[in-house]
């Protein structure tokens, strides 16, 4: 007789083929962008912190400036008239509204301390400055002379922006008051109030050393 054949094995047929089907991918397309959209959103909001914070410190760094240049204008006020344009003043401390051509409160006045080493420059150690709001800025005048003559026109610094009113208040025999009328004297303090458009009503007071003293050039 003849053997019988051995039988082969028969190949097992998978019922699906290796790999992700079509669904699988899609939905892991989408998970890995709502992942992305996430980090980018995290990724962006830090990234506005961070712009948010710098405007804000540029913005303190501008206020601390200003404001440190007027109180060593202020603090160093001396009882000193002088010349505008080419005339005899004799008020100390010129503080009205619209003063200096200002939008709103201005000053004028006279300070010692102008740095001249060994008076190595042509000029005094006396400085004529002042202040004013202009076009929503705070603007400090300075002259190159403490007597300008006709014509000279002051220096113009523009301090701080986004302000859109500046007032001030002298002290006096223990009291603010609104304004200052006394030609020949100075007050024996200085407040001055800001509105920003960002930070409201800043106040910031100052003392005058020569506070009380009266013009000491006979004018």
């Amino acid at each position: 007789m003849r053997p019988s054949p051995v039988p082969r094995p028969r190949a097992r047929h998978h019922g699906r083929q290796g790999g992700f089907t079509l669904l699988e991918m899609l939905v892991a397309i989408a998970i890995f962008a709502s992942l992305s959209m996430g980090a980018y959103q995290v990724l962006q909001g830090v990234l506005t912190s961070d712009e948010v914070a710098k405007k804000k410190e540029a913005r303190l760094s501008e206020l601390q400036l200003a404001f440190t240049l007027m109180e060593r204008d202020i603090t160093q006020m001396v009882p000193r008239s002088g010349r505008i344009d080419g005339e005899n003043n004799k008020v100390l401390l010129a503080a009205s509204r619209f003063g200096q051509q200002s939008d709103d409160w201005g000053m004028a006045f006279m300070r010692s301390g102008w740095l001249n080493p060994d008076g190595m420059l042509p000029r005094s150690h006396l400085q004529r400055v002042g202040w004013r709001l202009k076009d929503h800025k705070l603007e400090r005048l300075s002259y190159l002379y403490p007597d300008p003559v006709i014509g000279t026109e002051p220096r113009i610094q523009p301090m701080l922006d986004r302000v859109t009113a500046l007032r001030l208040y002298f002290y006096d025999k223990g009291a603010w008051k609104e304004e200052w009328t006394q030609r020949n004297v100075l007050p024996y303090g200085l407040a001055v109030e800001l509105d920003l458009e960002d930070y409201g009503t800043i106040r910031r007071q100052f003392l005058i050393g020569a506070g009380g003293q009266r013009a000491d050039n006979g004018n």
